[in-house]
């Protein structure tokens, strides 16, 4: 009973260890994918399969004897050269993959290391910190293989993540032992549950997976993030190694000293890691010394094109800022201006972390555009074999480096400033100056965009305010022709109470309407709907009568039946005026003006018939309800019919027309009658004509 718990403590994980490879191992083998990488991950699953067989069988710790440093050995480089070859071209064969420098250099090196550390050269915890740096390497490569999976990371995910846990739990057991000396029984115990617990990941990311090859691209950020990853790892090492030997030759103080210096050492580490002018130096350091191009292109033309779509210009923002901002990130500064020359000054637009020009800067860039007004030039003032640098220069006191015309129909509109810490700066070489020069016509077609906004915004503005002030001109003719039909009616009526009473009453409502004008101009908008219950009848008598009445022929009103709509009363009697109104205008004295009211499925059916000269279709189709085209002359707007138009079609209505030259024409008006009540029902709330 006894041999059973402990063959359960010490095994039990292996054995479900070795269970779960086996078992991969075979899913792997019903994939169809036929590539480098995936027979290397099915070498490293059948690897981990006899690693795990061999420690449930025998009670070896590892390192600690010829086999089982084997055994590690080769786990550990078939996981390497699995990371390797899905970090390469999918399509290599093997031979080509072994005969890559860094491929066939990591064969021998492993070898070299078995060699060494299958012997007796190596004391236990030096043999554990060769091992440890080989966990570094391999977080390393994962991380790489993650961040370059691309759209893929779905799929990789689950086994990145199985992968990185039993890499990470083999780092913690070995810094443990390299500290030590020694490997810690119960963290071994443990080490065959947490391969087993992988098993889930596994299946999943082989059912996920549907092609083993990644197209590498390195970008500069992998290559920080590897690097600060790497960089980490050696350094954990090296705390690991240094807190050993503190406590193997620290005495009775050596807990408390090995406690210090640890705590100390990660403190220092997380401060290096969250340092920004530690990574700027290192990205620095890195693009100088390990790509042929300064930029990613491609991702730096990608966030100028994203932050450039982010910008509204139609909202009130301050864009330029905006824009600035765009500009100095494509090139990774934090300071600048954009400056435009206006006439003989400089405009400052928008600025960056920096203040005003001063005096210095002014005369710099005054004689910059004397020099290069007709030329697309750029400027880098840390260019001492620069002539124009030379003269320009010399005693001023200058916060820029980089000047970048912005140049607008061949002549030069303003122009860019940028500065940036020493770490950053960059020097103007042909490639700098072709990315700059590209990304100044870019943001130019972007400012020349926003003026163009802002004209047709200020065009828009000036329209729309000549527009009502056209329709308040009109308004003000309907005023006149209420004003001239009591003063003709004056000398035949002025001893009349009830003539007087309503010239009073017609002044007033002439009061209130002069005054919605007003308010309308003062205000610079239109004015606000009310809509009341309107008896139709009623009012098409009353515009005839005090309206339409000075005009020859006057209008005769049929009311088949009177109809109640919900409407804005002043506006449609406006509207009905200016439709009478023409039909008397197009038509002879002895002609006939007919206007009749009735309700026609549910809705009101309003008919203006004269007997004038009629239109053309060309001209209904063409001109008619076209504003400011008035075939009145000086004596029109030509805005009744195109408001009418607009106001009908507002209520949910119709207006159709129908004419014939030389016999007259039909406008019919159609307003749907939900609102509508009956006289009977609701006499007192019906708004009459005055």
């Amino acid at each position: 009973m006894d041999n059973i718990l402990s063959f359960g403590l010490d095994k039990a994980g292996f054995v479900l260890a070795a269970v779960a490879y086996l078992f991969f191992f075979g899913l792997l083998l019903t994939t169809k994918v036929s590539n480098l990488p995936k027979y290397l991950l099915l070498a490293l699953s059948f690897t981990s399969f006899c690693w795990a067989v061999f420690y449930s069988w025998t009670s070896a710790l590892p390192f600690t004897s010829l086999s089982s440093h084997i055994i590690e050995n080769t786990k550990n480089v078939m996981l390497l050269l699995f990371l390797l070859a899905a970090l390469s071209k999918a399509n290599n064969s093997f031979s080509q993959f072994i005969r890559q420098p860094r491929v066939f250099g990591l064969l021998i090196l492993f070898i070299c290391w078995s060699a060494i550390s299958g012997s007796s050269l190596l004391s236990a915890s030096n043999v554990f910190t060769g091992n440890l740096a080989i966990c570094i390497l391999q977080l390393a490569l994962l991380e790489a293989l993650y961040r370059r999976s691309g759209e893929a990371k779905w799929q990789y995910k689950p086994l990145v993540l199985a992968l990185t846990i039993t890499t990470l739990y083999d780092f913690a057991l070995l810094a443990e032992s390299a500290l030590f000396g020694r490997i810690d029984d119960q963290i071994w115990f443990a080490r065959g549950f947490v391969y087993a617990a992988m098993l889930p990941f596994m299946i999943i990311a082989v059912r996920r997976i549907k092609a083993w090859g990644i197209n590498v691209y390195i970008s500069r950020d992998i290559v920080l993030q590897s690097s600060l990853v790497l960089g980490a790892g050696v350094y954990l090492c090296l705390l690991a190694i240094t807190g050993f030997y503190i406590r193997y030759f620290g005495g009775n103080w050596s807990n408390l000293i090995q406690a210090t210096f640890v705590i100390l050492g990660i403190a220092t580490l997380i401060f290096l890691m969250l340092s920004g002018t530690l990574r700027r130096k290192l990205k620095v350091f890195i693009e100088k010394h390990f790509f042929a191009n300064k930029f990613d292109y491609r991702e730096k033309w990608l966030l100028l094109t994203r932050s450039l779509q982010k910008i509204d210009i139609t909202g009130p923002e301050d864009h330029y800022k905006s824009l600035l901002q765009a500009w100095l990130n494509s090139v990774s500064y934090s300071r600048g201006a954009i400056i435009r020359f206006k006439g003989n000054d400089m405009v400052t637009l928008a600025l960056q972390q920096r203040p005003e020009l001063n005096s210095d800067e002014q005369q710099l860039l005054a004689a910059y555009r004397h020099n290069f007004s007709n030329r697309n030039w750029l400027v880098d003032l840390t260019d001492k074999s620069d002539p124009f640098v030379q003269n320009a220069i010399a005693d001023k006191v200058l916060d820029i480096q980089l000047i970048i015309p912005i140049q607008t129909k061949g002549s030069l509109w303003g122009v860019c400033v940028m500065n940036a810490p020493a770490v950053n700066k960059l020097s103007l070489n042909w490639e700098l100056r072709d990315f700059l020069t590209l990304v100044s016509e870019q943001i130019s077609s972007q400012l020349l965009l926003m003026q163009a906004s802002q004209t047709l915004s200020e065009n828009a503005q000036f329209i729309a305010f000549s527009r009502m002030s056209a329709f308040v001109v009109h308004d003000l003719k309907n005023v006149k022709a209420q004003i001239d039909l009591i003063l003709k009616n004056a000398a035949k009526h002025r001893n009349n109470p009830e003539f007087v009473d309503d010239s009073f009453s017609t002044l007033a409502a002439m009061q209130q309407r002069l005054q919605n004008m007003l308010s309308q101009l003062t205000n610079k908008r239109a004015d606000q709907q009310t809509n009341t219950l309107v008896s139709v009848g009623r009012l098409v008598q009353d515009v005839i009568d005090n309206r339409c009445a000075i005009r020859k022929p006057v209008p005769t009103l049929f009311i088949e039946q009177d109809c109640t709509v919900y409407i804005d009363k002043d506006r449609f009697s406006s509207v009905l005026f200016h439709l009478i109104d023409n039909a008397q205008h197009a038509t002879d004295l002895q002609g006939t003006v007919t206007v009749s009211v009735k309700e026609v499925c549910d809705q009101l059916q309003l008919s203006i018939v004269d007997t004038g000269c009629g239109m053309t279709e060309s001209f209904i189709r063409n001109r008619l309800f076209k504003a400011f085209d008035s075939t009145k002359g000086n004596a029109g707007m030509g805005i009744g019919a195109h408001d009418a138009l607009s106001f009908v079609e507002q209520q949910g209505g119709q207006l159709t027309v129908s004419s014939k030259p030389g016999q007259g024409t039909t406008f019919m008006l159609l307003l749907p009658l939900n609102s509508a009540v009956s006289l009977a029902e609701h006499p007192e709330k019906i708004i009459q004509g005055m």
